[in-house]
């Protein structure tokens, strides 16, 4: 069983993000290529991150937007 503390909801880089997700096997940048399709994937995500003040240029995704996401596609 996953240990529930392994990921807290906090503020995330989007590569950190991105990495957790890919577990280290892809680099930072196909990593981060990969979030971004996931993120455009999910139904109603990229509008629900828009609307917590998502901007694709950020670099950091703010705690709602890191909730938002587990959301959708669950935790790393």
């Amino acid at each position: 069983m996953k240990d529930p503390n392994e990921n807290p909801l906090r503020p995330y880089g989007k590569t950190e993000l991105a990495l957790a997700y890919t577990r280290g096997y892809m680099s930072p940048r196909s990593a981060l290529s990969w979030l971004h399709t996931e993120l455009r994937k999910s139904p109603g995500l990229m509008e629900r991150l828009q609307q917590l003040g998502y901007s694709p240029r950020q670099k950091i995704l703010t705690r709602a937007q890191v909730s938002a996401i587990f959301d959708a596609i669950g935790p790393p």
